[in-house]
C-alpha cells in the first residue's frame, strides 16, 4: 500500500505503550496532531515506531511484513425481515445494530481521516450473511466488524463478548453461532469448502488480536454504565460471516438484549454511543499496535466498491430464498 505515515518519529520522541495511548475528543493528550493551515492536510495519528508483538509475544506475518491497514467493513447485524433478538419491551436487535455502526462509521471518518469505511447495509435492508463477507472481500478490506446483540434464556445474564472465527468452540459458544448463523443458505454440500476458507492461520491469529483489543476496550467503557456488566471474554466459534473473509473478522455482542436493564440502557442515544466509543477504542488499539495508521490512500486497483446492488433489497433476498 503507497501513502503511509513516515515512521521516522525518532529518539528524541519516544511514543507511550499504544495500548495505554488511545485518542479521545476530550483527551488533550492523544496523540494526533493537526497540520498547518498552509498545508490543509488531514489529522494523522502518529503510530508507534514498529509493530508491537501479540499478546502471546508472536510477531505474526502481517506485522512482519509491514502490512497496513486503511479501509474497514462495519457490519451491521441482521435486517429487513431478519429482526434478530427482540427486548422485552420492543427493541429490535437490527435497528440497534444499525445505529451503533453508523455511529461507529462516524466517529472513524473523523478521528482516522485516512480510514476508509464501508458498510454492509447502511439501511434497514437484508442481507444474506454469505453476501456480507463477499461484500468485505470484493473491496479488499482489510479489517471486518461484524456489530450484534446477545441473547439468552436467562433474562439475568449481562455483559459483553467478541468472537473470532473457529471451527470448535464451547457449547455455551456453539449456541451463539447457530442463533446468529440461522439465515445461513450454505448446503451440507458445501462443507468442506468451508473449512479450507477456515484453514488460514494467519488471518485467525490477528482476528485473535483484534477481538482482545475490541473486547477490552468495549467492556471498560460498558461497565461505566452498571456495576453488574461483565467483560465475558474473547471467545471462538464457527460464524458464517466471518467464513471466507480475508482479513481479520470478528463478531462482537455488545450488550443482552434480553435482559430488561440492557435493553432500557440502549434505547438511549448516550448508552448507543457508548457503544460506538468503547468500539472504536478497541479499532484504534489494534491499529496502532500494528503500526498501521494510514493517510488517504488512492482507490485500489482491482478493488470494488459495492454499489447499491451489492445490498440486495428485502423483496430481492426473499425471491432468491
Amino acid at each position: 500500500m503507497t501513502g503511509m505515515l513516515d515512521n521516522s518519529a525518532g529518539a528524541t520522541n519516544p511514543i507511550p505503550n499504544p495500548r495505554n495511548t488511545m485518542p479521545s475528543a476530550k483527551n488533550p493528550k492523544s496523540k494526533s496532531y493537526k497540520a498547518s493551515a498552509a498545508d490543509a492536510k488531514p489529522d494523522l495519528v502518529r503510530p508507534a515506531s514498529a509493530p508491537q508483538p501479540t499478546r502471546d509475544g508472536q510477531s505474526t506475518l502481517t506485522r512482519t511484513l509491514g502490512l497496513k491497514i486503511g479501509r474497514l467493513v462495519i457490519d451491521p447485524g441482521h435486517g429487513g425481515h431478519d429482526t434478530g433478538t427482540i427486548g422485552p419491551t420492543g427493541l429490535m436487535e437490527k435497528d440497534l445494530c444499525l445505529d451503533v455502526a453508523l455511529r461507529l462509521g462516524k466517529i472513524i471518518e473523523q478521528r482516522l481521516p485516512g480510514a476508509e469505511v464501508i458498510y454492509t447495509r447502511s439501511d434497514d435492508s437484508f442481507v444474506p450473511l454469505e453476501e456480507r463477507t463477499n461484500i468485505a472481500n470484493q473491496s479488499k478490506a482489510d479489517l471486518f466488524i461484524s456489530i450484534h446483540a446477545n441473547s439468552s434464556r436467562d433474562t439475568g445474564a449481562r455483559g459483553i463478548e467478541t468472537y473470532y472465527l473457529n471451527m470448535k468452540g464451547s457449547a455455551e459458544a456453539m449456541e451463539v453461532a447457530a442463533r446468529e448463523n440461522a439465515t445461513a443458505q450454505e448446503g451440507v454440500h458445501d462443507l468442506e469448502n468451508l473449512v479450507k476458507k477456515i484453514a488460514q492461520t494467519e488471518k485467525i491469529d490477528e482476528s485473535k488480536e483484534f477481538a482482545q483489543d475490541i473486547q477490552e476496550s468495549l467492556s471498560k467503557r460498558i461497565q461505566k454504565s452498571g456495576k453488574n456488566i461483565r467483560n465475558r471474554g474473547v471467545r471462538k466459534a464457527p460464524f458464517v460471516v466471518l467464513i471466507g473473509a480475508d482479513m481479520p473478522s470478528i463478531l462482537t455482542e455488545v450488550s443482552f438484549l434480553s435482559n430488561p436493564a440492557d435493553e432500557k440502557l440502549l434505547k438511549q442515544p448516550e448508552q448507543r454511543q457508548k457503544v460506538a466509543e468503547g468500539l472504536f477504542q478497541g479499532i484504534f488499539s489494534y491499529l496502532q499496535n500494528m503500526n498501521s495508521m494510514t493517510v488517504n490512500l488512492p482507490p485500489r486497483k482491482g478493488a470494488e466498491r459495492p454499489t447499491s446492488s451489492a445490498v440486495p433489497s428485502v423483496e430481492q433476498s426473499r425471491n432468491q430464498r
